[in-house]
């Protein structure tokens, strides 16, 4: 029998391992089952628990007799365990799923303990914005619908997680604040707004005949019936506010429910005070208005 040289390419290919083969295919029908009765099992469980938690609203707002806060509050849960849900069945599935491969997952799991501790001491800020998401959850500080202002920017609550706010201001924009950066924030949809009407009037004899038409005006809307029932109380003339060289500000406050009440009560009461002057004779006091462009130099 001739020696084959230690070099020689055929004895390189002889030495290549053989490739493994596939399970049979019983064991793939078996595993390609498992695989598929946890993935459905997984998304049954993620449709029941969206289910529930879209009662939650609900729920929450016939036990506060039907209190509008207590429905944005649970609006607002309603959002964020639907994520949590989402979160915790995603990672119980994919678990189980390479368990079902045959993956060992016990060192994966002692990996991902090892990893969580890391990122805790790296995140400190992600850490910060989710105690500081559930501590507004659990204030009831405000929910998604609410217009809040914070850091000087009002805007409407779009949606609230336990990591950050979505506002959409007046002008459309969006705007996301990570929860632990809300150092003061203002809630404008709590219980009631109360708005403040300045009336200029020029100094001397009308002054006196303006707070008596202010006052008139304010009675007729308080016995008008279509703003009787928006207002919490009546409109009142609280007097003059502030001197000026030229003018003296007079003073009318509404208070209204939140939301559309207030701004609208103020309205119709600066419409009907304008009237009543333009009728009565009385003038505002003449001012000069000037408006700068981005090319006028005053602009800069």
């Amino acid at each position: 029998m001739r020696a084959v040289p230690a070099g020689d390419p055929k004895t390189m290919l002889l030495d290549v391992p053989p490739l493994p083969a596939l399970p049979p295919p019983d064991v793939l029908a078996r595993v390609g089952l498992r695989l598929g009765f946890t993935l459905g099992l997984a998304f049954v469980v993620q449709r029941l628990l969206f289910l529930l938690w879209g009662r939650l609203p609900t729920l929450m707002a016939r036990a506060a007799r039907d209190e509008p806060a207590a429905l944005q509050r649970g609006r607002t849960l309603k959002h964020i365990l639907r994520h949590i849900t989402t979160i915790v069945v995603s990672i119980t599935a994919l678990f189980y799923s390479l368990e079902v491969l045959g993956w060992d997952v016990k060192p994966l799991l002692a990996g991902a303990g090892v990893l969580g501790v890391a990122l805790g001491f790296g995140a400190q800020t992600l850490v910060r914005d989710w105690i500081a998401g559930i501590q507004i959850l659990i204030d009831n500080q405000f929910g998604v619908g609410d217009i809040i202002e914070v850091n000087g920017r009002p805007g409407t609550v779009e949606r609230l997680t336990v990591r950050v706010t979505a506002l959409r201001d007046f002008n459309g924009y969006l705007h996301f604040v990570p929860n632990g950066e809300m150092k003061v924030v203002t809630n404008r949809s709590r219980d009631w707004n109360r708005l403040a009407v300045d009336v200029p009037v020029r100094p001397g004899k009308q002054l006196e005949d303006a707070i008596e038409l202010c006052g008139r005006v304010a009675h007729a809307m308080n016995a008008d019936p279509v703003w009787e029932a928006r207002l919490l109380e009546p409109v009142r003339v609280w007097g003059i506010e502030r001197l000026a060289p030229d003018s003296a500000i007079i003073r009318v406050v509404v208070r209204a429910r939140p939301g559309d009440d207030a701004p609208e009560a103020a309205r119709e009461l600066r419409v009907r005070i304008l009237h009543a002057f333009t009728e009565s004779g009385i003038e505002y006091p003449a001012s000069i208005v000037t408006v700068a462009t981005p090319d006028d130099p005053r602009s800069s």
